[in-house]
C-alpha cells in the first residue's frame, strides 16, 4: 500500500488532527523557520516530536493566531 493512501486512511489531509512539519506550519504562520524553531525553543508554541521530526497539529496553529490576535481599539469621537 503506498505511503499516501495509508496517511489519508489515518487521518484526513485538512482535520484538524493532522500533522504538519515545521516548513509548513512557519507558511501558515507567515514567519521563517528560524523564528518558528525559537518559539519551540521558547516553548511559546506547542509541538509534537517523534524522534528528531518537529511536527505541529493543525488545530494548535489555528489557536495560536486566535490567542495571538489583538483587537482594534474604539476610538470614539464624540
Amino acid at each position: 500500500m503506498p505511503v499516501r493512501q495509508i496517511r489519508s486512511e489515518i487521518a484526513p489531509v485538512d482535520s484538524d488532527e493532522s500533522l504538519v512539519d515545521i516548513v509548513e506550519a512557519a507558511r501558515i504562520l507567515s514567519v521563517s523557520v528560524s523564528t518558528l524553531y525559537g518559539w519551540i525553543w521558547q516553548r511559546r508554541i506547542a509541538f509534537v516530536k517523534m524522534g528528531r521530526a518537529v511536527r505541529f497539529e493543525q488545530r494548535v496553529l489555528r489557536e495560536f493566531i486566535q490567542r495571538s490576535r489583538v483587537e482594534p481599539r474604539n476610538f470614539l469621537k464624540s
